[in-house]
């Protein structure tokens, strides 16, 4: 209802965003009209997780957005004061406390992994936690990276499925933390792991299967890199030999992995087996929709069989 004082919504809302509860992020919700609250109550709050209805978010960005108009207008505001550049100089200024930015970032990372239409996916949004991070020391390289990695990134991910935007941060995020003197080959392996089994609980997300074959070819160590592709080669066919997982997504991530020339002759031969006795379940069922599943795999088998580096010298393959 209008009849409710903006300003009042204003700084109910605002209080709550600026000073959550706890120290994890907010899980922010939008109601709409069939939830209606009673008079004087502008959002609900269990714990971290808060839902506002849209009409008072109307309501409190249109006060928000005159106080903004104000500031701008005033005469004696120069033009530094523009949010980023005047964050910066009040940093170097020693004037704005790292705790306010810590709270600029746990509300930008609120927006990324709350149930929101747009957010998870924002550009603007992830440019900003981005600039953050590499204007306000928010981000301890190797130290940071594997809660971003999981409590922002994929969280983002999940939110809103094949997010260019959230694995193009952890990409960023994964070659800054690599520059770190501290970023060693078990937080490597470590990471690895967890953009493994995330990929494993939404396989069709062609977005986490991609990041994760970027992220296996950038070890330095040869050998490392080497057993760290054998293995995680071996799971994923395992896995989906038991769930008979025939979709575009995983199928592109196996081609491209075993077509690399370090990948074992063996485990090049056990991709075959896989995909052949996937290939032939997925014929006798054709009339339910077989038939896409085997040209994905048809597809798969002979690419990976043309472009597998070095395979000629070891003799013929079937397919």
């Amino acid at each position: 209802m209008w009849s409710e004082d903006p300003s009042t919504v204003y700084r109910d809302i605002s209080s709550i965003l600026n000073h959550p509860p706890g120290d994890g992020l907010l899980e922010i919700e939008l109601l709409g009209s069939s939830h209606p609250l009673e008079a004087g109550v502008h959002f609900l709050q269990d714990e971290n997780a808060i839902a506002i209805p849209k009409l008072r978010l109307v309501q409190a960005f249109f006060v928000a957005r005159e106080i903004l108009s104000e500031h701008l207008l005033k005469p004696t505001t120069p033009q530094r004061r523009r949010p980023k550049k005047f964050i910066v100089s009040r940093l170097q200024a020693g004037a704005l406390p790292a705790q306010l930015m810590q709270a600029e970032q746990q509300f930008v990372d609120s927006l990324l992994t709350s149930r929101l239409h747009r957010h998870t996916k924002s550009p603007t949004l992830w440019s900003h936690r981005r600039w953050l991070i590499q204007n306000l020391g928010s981000l301890r390289a190797s130290e940071r990276i594997r809660s971003d990695l999981i409590n922002v990134v994929m969280i983002a991910a999940e939110r809103h499925p094949r997010n260019y935007y959230a694995w193009s941060h952890a990409r960023w995020l994964f070659d800054v933390s690599r520059k770190d003197e501290s970023f060693s080959p078990l937080l490597y392996k470590t990471l690895v792991d967890d953009v493994k089994n995330w990929c494993f609980k939404h396989h069709d997300d062609i977005s986490g299967w991609t990041y994760l074959q970027w992220i296996l070819v950038r070890i330095e160590d040869v050998e490392e890199g080497q057993k760290l592709c054998s293995l995680v080669l071996q799971d994923t066919l395992n896995i989906v030999q038991s769930f008979h997982w025939t979709n575009v997504s995983v199928w592109d991530f196996l081609q491209m992995l075993v077509a690399r020339g370090f990948i074992r002759r063996e485990l090049f031969e056990l991709f075959l087996r896989v995909n052949e006795s996937l290939s032939l379940s997925a014929s006798s069922t054709e009339d339910a929709g077989g038939s896409s599943a085997s040209r994905t795999l048809l597809r798969a088998r002979q690419w990976a069989a043309q472009n597998r580096e070095g395979e000629l010298s070891n003799g013929p393959l079937h397919i």
